[in-house]
């Protein structure tokens, strides 16, 4: 058998504490099949996860109940370098501190498309890593 390129499956946490907003970003991955979802509900679950599942990406809601986001993006980052970490928000204005703990993109949340595009990307870049 010949050499083939080989997908290796993107795995997305999901940091959000509402669980509609998990679900539809779940249901709006699931069709591509090169992104598994994890979730978490708040931080101190996210790093747990984390944890024991390393995620590839981190889609990090700001405002959760326990661990901020933005404190939940620095605790991943610190134990997990080289996971990459984006914001996912309600309302504009946290991009700084998002980008000072470690982040590197900023979505809203009334653009899902604009995130569900750039997880496709990534996954679709994912091939043979």
């Amino acid at each position: 058998m010949g050499p083939t390129s080989q997908s290796r499956v993107l795995r997305v946490l999901v940091v959000d504490d509402a669980p509609d907003i998990r679900a539809l970003l779940r249901a709006m991955l699931s069709d591509n099949g090169d992104v598994l979802v994890l979730e978490a509900s708040g931080g101190e679950e996210a790093l747990a996860v984390a944890a024991a599942d390393p995620p590839d990406l981190a889609v990090v809601d700001q405002n959760m109940p326990g661990m901020d986001g933005v404190t939940t993006t620095r605790e991943l980052k610190a134990l997990l370098a080289d996971v990459e970490v984006v914001a996912f928000t309600a309302v504009p204005g946290a991009e700084r501190q998002f980008a000072q703990a470690g982040a590197t993109r900023h979505f809203l949340k009334d653009r899902f498309g604009d995130l569900v595009g750039f997880i496709s990307e990534r996954a679709a870049s994912n091939v043979g890593r």
